[in-house]
Protein backbone atom coordinates (compact mmCIF):
# COMPACT_ATOMS: atom_id res chain seq x y z
CA UNK A 1 0.00 0.00 0.00
CA UNK A 2 3.00 2.56 0.59
CA UNK A 3 3.69 2.46 -3.17
CA UNK A 4 0.54 4.31 -3.83
CA UNK A 5 1.41 7.32 -1.94
CA UNK A 6 5.29 7.60 -3.20
CA UNK A 7 6.39 10.75 -5.55
CA UNK A 8 6.20 9.92 -9.28
CA UNK A 9 9.64 9.88 -10.60
CA UNK A 10 10.18 11.64 -14.16
CA UNK A 11 11.55 9.10 -17.05
CA UNK A 12 13.70 10.48 -19.21
CA UNK A 13 14.45 7.65 -22.35
CA UNK A 14 18.08 7.00 -22.39
CA UNK A 15 18.23 8.46 -26.21
CA UNK A 16 16.94 11.75 -25.44
CA UNK A 17 19.75 12.00 -22.73
CA UNK A 18 22.09 10.71 -25.40
CA UNK A 19 20.86 13.12 -28.33
CA UNK A 20 21.25 16.19 -25.78
CA UNK A 21 24.84 15.08 -24.89
CA UNK A 22 25.95 14.93 -28.59
CA UNK A 23 24.51 18.29 -29.47
CA UNK A 24 26.07 19.55 -26.39
CA UNK A 25 29.24 17.97 -27.71
CA UNK A 26 28.68 19.68 -31.59
CA UNK A 27 28.33 22.58 -30.73
CA UNK A 28 31.12 23.12 -28.28
CA UNK A 29 33.21 21.19 -31.18
CA UNK A 30 32.24 23.78 -34.00
CA UNK A 31 32.53 26.77 -31.72
CA UNK A 32 36.73 25.62 -31.56
CA UNK A 33 37.26 24.91 -35.14
CA UNK A 34 35.48 27.69 -36.27
CA UNK A 35 37.90 30.05 -34.29
CA UNK A 36 39.93 32.01 -36.93
CA UNK A 37 43.47 31.39 -36.82
CA UNK A 38 45.80 34.15 -34.83
CA UNK A 39 47.10 35.43 -38.74
CA UNK A 40 43.31 35.70 -39.41
CA UNK A 41 42.57 38.32 -36.98
CA UNK A 42 45.60 40.29 -37.90
CA UNK A 43 44.52 40.52 -41.45
CA UNK A 44 40.65 40.97 -40.62
CA UNK A 45 41.96 43.87 -38.41
CA UNK A 46 43.87 45.93 -40.94
CA UNK A 47 42.47 44.36 -44.05
CA UNK A 48 40.00 47.94 -44.18
CA UNK A 49 43.17 50.35 -44.27
CA UNK A 50 46.34 48.61 -45.30
CA UNK A 51 47.63 48.76 -48.55
CA UNK A 52 47.00 46.09 -51.29
CA UNK A 53 50.48 44.73 -50.24
CA UNK A 54 49.19 43.48 -47.13
CA UNK A 55 47.35 39.85 -47.62
CA UNK A 56 46.24 37.32 -46.24
CA UNK A 57 49.52 34.98 -46.48
CA UNK A 58 51.06 37.37 -44.36
CA UNK A 59 54.57 36.74 -42.18
CA UNK A 60 53.35 38.17 -39.00
CA UNK A 61 52.49 36.24 -35.61
CA UNK A 62 50.48 37.31 -32.88
CA UNK A 63 52.80 37.76 -29.93
CA UNK A 64 52.71 39.02 -26.14
CA UNK A 65 55.68 40.09 -23.92
CA UNK A 66 54.84 37.78 -21.07
CA UNK A 67 55.16 34.19 -21.23
CA UNK A 68 52.29 32.38 -20.42
CA UNK A 69 51.89 28.38 -19.62
CA UNK A 70 51.09 27.41 -23.56
CA UNK A 71 53.04 30.48 -25.84
CA UNK A 72 56.11 31.90 -25.67
CA UNK A 73 56.16 35.63 -25.06
CA UNK A 74 58.80 38.33 -26.25
CA UNK A 75 60.50 37.99 -22.86
CA UNK A 76 61.76 34.16 -23.46
CA UNK A 77 61.93 34.43 -27.50
CA UNK A 78 64.17 37.63 -27.73
CA UNK A 79 66.76 36.22 -25.24
CA UNK A 80 66.37 32.28 -26.95
CA UNK A 81 66.44 32.96 -30.66
CA UNK A 82 69.44 34.28 -32.56
CA UNK A 83 67.65 36.75 -34.86
CA UNK A 84 63.63 38.15 -33.84
CA UNK A 85 62.17 40.69 -35.97
CA UNK A 86 59.39 42.85 -33.92
CA UNK A 87 56.29 44.97 -35.69
CA UNK A 88 55.11 46.69 -32.73
CA UNK A 89 52.07 48.45 -33.94
CA UNK A 90 47.88 48.55 -33.53
CA UNK A 91 45.12 48.40 -35.33
CA UNK A 92 43.92 51.60 -34.67
CA UNK A 93 47.03 53.67 -35.51
CA UNK A 94 46.69 54.74 -38.80
CA UNK A 95 50.88 55.14 -39.66
CA UNK A 96 50.87 51.38 -38.66
CA UNK A 97 47.92 50.61 -41.50
CA UNK A 98 50.32 52.08 -43.73
CA UNK A 99 53.69 50.57 -42.92
CA UNK A 100 51.93 47.18 -42.40
CA UNK A 101 51.65 46.11 -46.12
CA UNK A 102 55.40 47.68 -47.21
CA UNK A 103 56.53 45.53 -44.26
CA UNK A 104 55.08 42.67 -45.61
CA UNK A 105 55.91 43.36 -49.12
CA UNK A 106 59.93 43.66 -48.67
CA UNK A 107 60.07 41.13 -46.52
CA UNK A 108 58.73 38.96 -49.00
CA UNK A 109 60.44 40.74 -52.37
CA UNK A 110 64.02 41.11 -50.86
CA UNK A 111 63.41 37.79 -49.54
CA UNK A 112 64.00 38.12 -45.59
CA UNK A 113 62.80 35.02 -44.78
CA UNK A 114 65.61 33.56 -45.13
CA UNK A 115 67.59 35.19 -42.24
CA UNK A 116 63.81 35.03 -40.16
CA UNK A 117 60.86 32.60 -40.46
CA UNK A 118 58.18 35.04 -39.66
CA UNK A 119 57.74 38.52 -38.15
CA UNK A 120 56.53 38.96 -34.23
CA UNK A 121 53.88 41.23 -34.10
CA UNK A 122 52.93 43.03 -30.99
CA UNK A 123 50.01 45.04 -30.20
CA UNK A 124 51.10 47.24 -26.86
CA UNK A 125 47.14 48.44 -26.50
CA UNK A 126 46.29 45.03 -25.46
CA UNK A 127 47.94 45.16 -22.14
CA UNK A 128 49.68 48.54 -21.53
CA UNK A 129 51.93 47.03 -18.82
CA UNK A 130 53.41 45.01 -20.54
CA UNK A 131 54.30 47.37 -22.91
CA UNK A 132 55.98 49.36 -20.05
CA UNK A 133 57.96 46.13 -19.03
CA UNK A 134 59.20 45.57 -22.54
CA UNK A 135 60.37 49.25 -22.84
CA UNK A 136 62.44 48.91 -19.46
CA UNK A 137 63.85 45.54 -20.71
CA UNK A 138 65.05 47.07 -24.12
CA UNK A 139 66.21 50.32 -24.00
CA UNK A 140 65.85 51.32 -27.27
CA UNK A 141 62.18 50.68 -27.57
CA UNK A 142 60.16 53.57 -27.70
CA UNK A 143 56.57 54.11 -26.61
CA UNK A 144 55.12 54.96 -29.90
CA UNK A 145 53.98 52.84 -33.28
CA UNK A 146 54.56 51.93 -35.90
CA UNK A 147 57.91 49.95 -34.51
CA UNK A 148 60.22 47.14 -36.65
CA UNK A 149 62.96 46.34 -34.55
CA UNK A 150 65.26 43.27 -35.03
CA UNK A 151 66.65 41.40 -32.44
CA UNK A 152 70.05 39.89 -32.22
CA UNK A 153 71.01 37.49 -29.93
CA UNK A 154 68.79 39.04 -27.27
CA UNK A 155 70.22 42.93 -28.23
CA UNK A 156 68.82 45.13 -30.37
CA UNK A 157 70.69 44.98 -33.69
CA UNK A 158 68.42 47.35 -35.93
CA UNK A 159 65.57 49.83 -35.82
CA UNK A 160 63.22 51.02 -38.37
CA UNK A 161 62.80 54.53 -38.42
CA UNK A 162 59.21 56.42 -39.77
CA UNK A 163 59.83 58.50 -41.94
CA UNK A 164 56.42 59.79 -43.62
CA UNK A 165 52.77 57.48 -43.42
CA UNK A 166 51.59 60.13 -46.52
CA UNK A 167 53.40 59.61 -49.09
CA UNK A 168 53.52 55.87 -50.18
CA UNK A 169 57.18 56.19 -52.32
CA UNK A 170 59.13 57.56 -49.72
CA UNK A 171 57.52 54.96 -47.21
CA UNK A 172 58.21 52.09 -49.67
CA UNK A 173 61.92 53.41 -49.97
CA UNK A 174 62.33 54.04 -46.06
CA UNK A 175 60.84 50.10 -45.57
CA UNK A 176 63.07 48.65 -48.15
CA UNK A 177 65.97 50.73 -46.81
CA UNK A 178 65.87 49.41 -43.52
CA UNK A 179 65.80 45.74 -44.83
CA UNK A 180 68.70 46.13 -47.09
CA UNK A 181 70.53 47.50 -44.35
CA UNK A 182 69.56 44.54 -41.91
CA UNK A 183 70.50 42.17 -44.60
CA UNK A 184 73.73 44.11 -44.86
CA UNK A 185 74.84 43.62 -40.88
CA UNK A 186 73.78 40.07 -41.48
CA UNK A 187 75.89 39.17 -44.02
CA UNK A 188 78.67 41.47 -43.14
Amino acid sequence: MADKYTKVQPKVHPFTISAIIGFIVIVVALIIVLQPSEKQVIYNQYELYATNDFTEDHPFTKVEYKSTLFKKGLDKIIPEEELVLVFIGAPSCTSCQAHIGAFQKYYEELNFSEYVDEIKYYDPSLNPTQFENFMAAYEGVEGTTPQLIVFQNGEILYQFEVVSAEDTQLLNRSVRDFYEAVIDLLDA
